[in-house]
């Protein structure tokens, strides 16, 4: 986790002494998160991520942002067994990002232009639990699972991506897809979950 801090404040310094020449970008979205498990049926979960990033210009039309970025991810699950017995599972996910694009653009007015985007996120998970709440004729009772430490779930995970948008003038809209390359699930057996990512979002230029 420090080693990992240390990497991030790193480049944040790398990047504000470049940011004479850089657009800043601050905004963010909404974020719906797909997870695929070997054997099961997938699930899905929805949220919101904000951030900023640095566009660095490279060559005519080409540049490079990196970023640093949270996501929050949150889903509900009820059943019940008649009036005997209701159980609500509530997942809840916090993550810091760092995505490192390339983007390609094609002016189309003053100050306005449309772009495409792709490249690698780097995830860290800050904090992932289930919550579950059990309501029943003989009483009440819940329960907190952390993912991290006390389930199979790997809190690391890179994506590859990419996206297109458009910018006019101080504002940039957006929308992308993430797909995660590493095994969220650490168990001993041979299962195997991935993670996939849709974003929609707005940002605001300086």
């Amino acid at each position: 986790m420090k080693r990992f801090v240390s990497i991030i404040l790193a480049a944040s310094m790398m990047l504000a002494a470049q940011s004479s020449f850089a657009q800043v970008i601050v905004g963010g979205g909404y974020l719906n998160s797909t997870l695929n498990t070997e054997g099961s049926n997938p699930s899905n979960a929805n949220g919101a991520y904000a951030g900023a990033s640095f566009n660095l210009p490279v060559a005519e039309g080409l540049s490079v942002a990196p970023g640093i970025y949270w996501s929050m991810l949150t889903s509900k699950d009820v059943s019940s067994l008649g009036k005997w017995i209701t159980t609500t599972g509530t997942f809840t996910e916090h993550a810091l990002n760092v995505p490192v694009l390339l983007n390609y653009g094609v002016n189309f007015g003053a100050n306005s232009k449309f772009f495409v985007f792709a490249g690698p996120t780097a995830q860290y998970g800050l904090s992932s639990t289930v919550r579950t709440d059990v309501t029943s004729v003989i009483g009440d009772g819940t329960n907190t699972i952390n993912n991290y430490e006390d389930g199979n779930f790997n809190r690391f995970n890179v994506y590859v991506g990419g996206g297109l948008g458009a910018s006019l003038s101080k504002l940039t809209l957006y929308v992308g897809y993430d797909y995660g390359l590493l095994n969220q699930y650490t168990g001993t057996d041979a299962a195997k979950a991935h993670r996939s990512n849709l974003k929609v979002g707005v940002g605001f230029n300086f």
